[in-house]
């Protein structure tokens, strides 16, 4: 495996995990609002 081919690999899961980290928090924000 060359290294762009896993650095491609990370950056695309790393976007992946932030993305569903943020995503995340907001449920939790909007639920704390909620209530």
């Amino acid at each position: 495996m060359s290294g762009e081919m896993l650095n491609a690999a990370l950056l695309s899961f790393g976007l992946i995990f932030v993305g569903w980290a943020v995503g995340t928090l907001l449920l939790k924000v909007q639920g704390v609002e909620e209530e």
